[in-house]
């Protein structure tokens, strides 16, 4: 599970690893031209099941999660459950006053897991390619790219070294708070593919929604909001912009590019940090 860049990237404009600084504690440095440069957010490629096993044990490490025999001792449910509508028999719900149990029970305090996927025509009828999990707890910060394609199944069953946790439970716990933007396809393709049901969710978008003033026909995507919200230095914002630009470019059908590269292995450069800066910097867009 090292931070790498794979052979086969594609050329671009922004500097090699080589040209980054290397403190994590700074958020810029200067170059020897005088210009500012910005750190990339830290990350690890996860494509194998030892580097997913290691992944989980710093997941459960550095998340406030209360143990499973604290849950038993105490008679507290370990996770989300499945439900189904009273009138799913009948077809769509009609009742305005029914609700999914724990719909609105979401965990307070500042949310430490982020959350975002990728993959080809992402719903359930298409495939989930790579799950992005950034972790941001007090004294650590760092993005996971986990490959799903090549992992498989076994992402989601894969336990932890102590053999309490696996990435499914850890999603379906709804004890944990795990933001995303706009979840309805990523829950679709994680519920459709792999029977995970997402529990504790706050969604960025509908948090928007509810606080922007004006209204609006039409609510923002991710880049959108990563553009106009973020609140960060020019030269941030700049590299920002560019690995969303560069990433769109070689995955939107529109752009010439494809969604399959989702599945190469090893993953290209501009792809990385598209998928890196969807995830790194959510935290960012909540405390806006």
């Amino acid at each position: 599970m090292s931070i790498r860049s794979p052979s086969n990237t594609l050329e671009h404009d922004t500097p090699s690893d080589a040209e980054w600084p290397t403190d994590r504690d700074a958020s810029t440095s200067i170059s020897p031209s005088g210009h500012p440069r910005v750190l990339k957010p830290v990350y690890a490629i996860v494509n194998t099941i030892s580097a997913l096993r290691a992944c989980l044990d710093v997941l459960t490490r550095e998340l406030t999660l209360p143990p499973k025999w604290y849950c038993k001792a105490h008679d507290l449910p370990l996770a989300y459950k499945p439900y189904a509508s009273p009138q799913s028999h009948l077809g769509p719900v009609t009742d305005s006053t029914w609700a999914p149990p724990l719909l609105f029970n979401v965990p307070k305090g500042t949310p430490e897991l982020y959350v975002d996927a990728e993959g080809i025509s992402l719903s359930r009828n298409g495939e989930l390619s790579i799950l992005m999990l950034h972790i941001q707890s007090a004294n650590f910060s760092q993005t996971y790219l986990i490959h799903v394609h090549v992992i498989g199944r076994q992402t989601f069953t894969t336990k932890t070294t102590n053999g309490l946790h696996t990435l499914k439970s850890i999603l379906e716990d709804n004890r944990i708070a795990k933001v995303l933007f706009d979840c309805k396809m990523d829950s679709d393709a994680l519920f459709g593919q792999f029977q995970v049901y997402l529990g504790g969710v706050i969604d960025l978008q509908l948090m928007y929604l509810a606080t922007r003033n004006g209204g609006g026909r039409y609510l923002p995507g991710l880049g959108k909001c990563l553009q106009l919200d973020l609140r960060i230095p020019w030269e941030e914002q700049a590299w920002v912009d560019a690995a969303k630009d560069k990433g769109q470019r070689i995955w939107r059908p529109k752009c010439g590019g494809t969604m399959e590269i989702f599945n190469d292995n090893p993953l290209y450069e501009d792809l990385i940090n598209y998928c890196v800066v969807d995830a790194a910097y959510l935290p960012r867009l909540f405390e806006r």
